[in-house]
């Protein structure tokens, strides 16, 4: 099981190959239709992270783009529904990217061997808990039980985060390999959240050695302020990440003495799931299947 882990503008070719025979003006580029589809992705993701959204010039500024090309390339995702135009001229991402959320979480179904694990967690911790997974360098939260708390901390699904800002992503740093931790802290800038969000590579590399001798993560207002998150990183029998269990809350009632109670129950709870997840996947045929099978098997409750 895993989880969901420039391009030139002229599209067509025009000289004369080696026999001297002109190409058909449709003759495509090899490759370059791909390369068109990586631009059209990175449009999409500049315009998740807007929140806002952008207007044709910001897009091609921000990802350094002829603006025409721009231009051509929101007025094809827009076509297909892909983005969304607001006022006329700012660009949203449109309701096709629901659909498709839809359809990938039917196929892998994630939170029918999560969420029992996380509404667990919430019972024994009376706090939030998280399921996130790496997407690119970025955590992203798929599952969630919320706290009963009146006063309590959340994030809404699909929120995403930068691996150096919060306990979760630290706690991937520290189960990535050498060359990927490294590749992460080669980067010239680290993205701040809150005046806490770890920034300095030598405070962070700190920070991820502490969590591997741990085996979790405290953070404290580094994603957001006033709020603490503990998190403890799932993996398979390979060392290959399958995601993060996380609790999160109010940092004045999240003290010394809680975190350590909390990280005890994620730690435990962690490697549970981890092993449903792991002979779900030994098996053979549908996953979602196998994923209801083991937790019929282990008194689960599905479909009500």
């Amino acid at each position: 099981m895993s989880w969901p882990r420039k391009c030139p503008d002229q599209v067509f070719s025009k000289p004369a190959n080696d026999r001297g025979v002109t190409p058909r003006k449709d003759t495509p580029v090899p490759g370059a239709e791909i390369k068109v589809l990586d631009k059209a992705i990175q449009v999409m993701d500049l315009l998740a992270r807007s929140g806002r959204g952008m207007k044709a010039p910001e897009v091609a500024a921000a990802l350094s783009l002829p603006r025409s090309t721009a231009i051509r390339l929101l007025g094809v995702l827009r076509s297909h529904d892909v983005v969304r135009t607001e006022g006329g001229a700012v660009f949203l991402l449109g309701a096709r990217l629901l659909w498709w959320e839809t359809c990938y979480r039917k196929e892998i179904e994630p939170s029918k061997a999560i969420r029992p694990c996380l509404e667990r967690i919430r019972e024994l911790t009376s706090e939030t808990a998280h399921f996130s997974i790496l997407v690119g360098d970025r955590t992203v939260v798929v599952e969630q039980a919320m706290s009963l708390h009146v006063t309590s901390s959340r994030y809404d699904l699909g929120t995403s985060a930068p691996l150096n800002a919060g306990a979760s992503g630290r706690a991937i740093l520290s189960c990535l390999s050498d060359e990927e931790r490294k590749n992460f802290l080669s980067r010239r800038n680290l993205e701040r959240l809150t005046p806490r969000t770890m920034t300095d590579k030598i405070t962070l590399e700190r920070g991820i050695e502490i969590c591997r001798d741990r085996g979790f993560a405290i953070s404290r207002g580094e994603r957001v302020p006033s709020t603490t998150s503990v998190a403890v990183t799932v993996l398979g029998s390979k060392s290959e990440i399958f995601g993060v269990v996380s609790v999160i809350g109010p940092s004045d009632r999240l003290n010394k003495n809680r975190c350590k109670f909390i990280s005890k129950v994620l730690l435990k709870e962690a490697k549970n799931l981890s092993q449903t997840l792991e002979t779900a996947r030994r098996y053979s045929g549908d996953l979602q299947e196998n994923l209801k099978t083991i937790l019929r098997d282990q008194g689960g409750v599905l479909g009500k």
